[in-house]
């Protein structure tokens, strides 16, 4: 496995390119989607195809975000395939506009969509599924197509933005307050100070989020009201449910109904005791602060991903470890 002829996600074989260095890592670029580097290790324990295309959407939203190029070991390539989301069609719908919007260098502008090239962008299985998507924001009257010509093709789409689309967009963006803000729902018992100072905040910090708990915010409003109003306001949620308090099923619960991502977590001794209607999320098991730093942080930055605006280091790479 020393040379690759084809991307190994997509199996993309034109405009492909990948290069291995002395640590056998592959550095890969694929026009479909976007670039990458991978271990010789993980490169072994890639899934199905099936699953393969939702991390080839995943890697070609992260590209378009202008995120941090993911390196993926045996270890991190596990976490994000176990936390790769699923979309309903009219989510995808909002993601491709979006990417749309990322790949225009100003309104009015005209963008491209190649069927066979571009349907990673809307977490599409296929060509025929993206152009579905182009054809229901034309008529939901969000995108102009430039040319009259048939929807069911293979030949790329010339389209631009309307204003209608663009209003959407900006009430979309304005959708979270605060893109920056974790909101951290946990047990505020004095024997889990140390886990939140020295290991959920440190782990969040790094990764370029401002963590906020509720109990740490000095203020007069309404507590049930407050907590409603700052998971809104924050770009995800991590809920460690480490002594099994209610209120951070709840928190959680809440999250997830306004689409915000949660990431799970609990302490290994307490793990028998997660509630059964959450057992199916995967959760970060730590057994001590670092160990709660290290695993967090990677779980953030493969689901949720680097802000590097925010971030405290200067990496340029989006790896994976402390």
């Amino acid at each position: 496995m020393d040379q690759l002829t084809k991307c190994p996600v997509c199996s993309f074989e034109e405009d492909f390119s990948a290069e291995m260095d002395i640590k056998d890592i592959f550095h890969i670029k694929c026009y479909r989607c976007g670039s990458f580097s991978i271990t010789r290790t993980a490169l072994l324990t890639l899934p199905d195809e099936v699953r393969n295309l939702r991390l080839s959407a995943w890697i070609r939203q992260i590209a378009t975000d202008g995120r941090p190029t993911p390196n993926f070991d045996s270890s991190s390539l596990k976490i994000v395939l176990k936390n790769l989301p699923s979309y309903s069609p009219v989510e995808k719908q909002m993601i491709l506009l979006r990417g749309i919007m990322k790949v225009t260098k100003f309104p009015g502008d005209k963008a491209l969509l190649a069927p066979n090239i571009d349907y990673p962008l809307a977490w599409a299985t296929n060509e025929n599924e993206l152009n579905y998507y182009v054809k229901a924001l034309h008529e939901r009257g969000l995108i102009e197509k430039l040319y009259e010509g048939p929807y069911e093709t293979e030949f790329p789409h010339e389209i631009r933005i309307s204003p209608k689309g663009w209003e959407l967009l900006e009430r979309y963006e304005l959708s979270t307050s605060f893109p920056d803000q974790v909101f951290i729902a946990m047990s505020f018992s004095d024997t889990l100070n140390d886990i939140w100072e020295f290991g959920i905040k440190q782990a969040v910090e790094k990764a370029g989020y401002r963590p906020y708990r509720i109990d740490k915010d000095p203020h007069n409003e309404r507590i049930d009201s407050k907590i409603i109003s700052e998971i809104k306001n924050s770009r995800f949620l991590i809920a460690d449910v480490t002594e099994q308090k209610q209120g951070v099923y709840y928190e959680a619960g809440f999250a997830q109904g306004l689409n915000r991502q949660v990431i799970w977590s609990v302490r290994e001794d307490d793990l028998k005791n997660v509630h059964f209607d959450t057992r199916q999320f995967g959760h970060v098991v730590w057994k001590d602060i670092k160990d709660l730093r290290k695993k967090l942080y990677e779980m953030i930055c493969a689901v949720v991903g680097k802000n590097i605006k925010g971030s405290k280091t200067t990496e340029k790479q989006n790896s994976i470890g402390f």
